[in-house]
């Protein structure tokens, strides 16, 4: 699994040394691209993940407040049925 599981300032670092051992064989210009088209894969990764974290949230806030809607709802029914049991009762007795 990618990234994998590591301590995080390791990462980071990893990141840096990656860079530092890349760059001296590029020129200035294939660097600047090459640093470009990383930025950009980081956006796009930043997008995508923020675009979904947002759906993931507002389903989960819709299936909660569905959750509470059926909640409600069940008590309102056991409410009428807890009534009507008394009715019965009066009625027996």
């Amino acid at each position: 699994m990618f990234p994998p599981n590591i301590d995080p300032q390791l990462y980071s670092i990893s990141a840096a040394i990656i860079g530092a051992v890349i760059s001296p064989e590029l020129t200035p210009n294939e660097a600047n691209s090459v640093g470009n088209w990383l930025v950009l894969v980081g956006d796009y990764l930043l997008a995508y993940a923020g675009q979904l974290a947002l759906i993931q949230g507002r389903m989960e806030t819709n299936q909660n407040q569905n959750s509470q809607m059926q909640m409600d709802s069940l008590i309102e029914v056991l409410k009428r049925m807890e009534c009507e049991i008394e009715k019965l009762k009066k009625k027996c007795s």
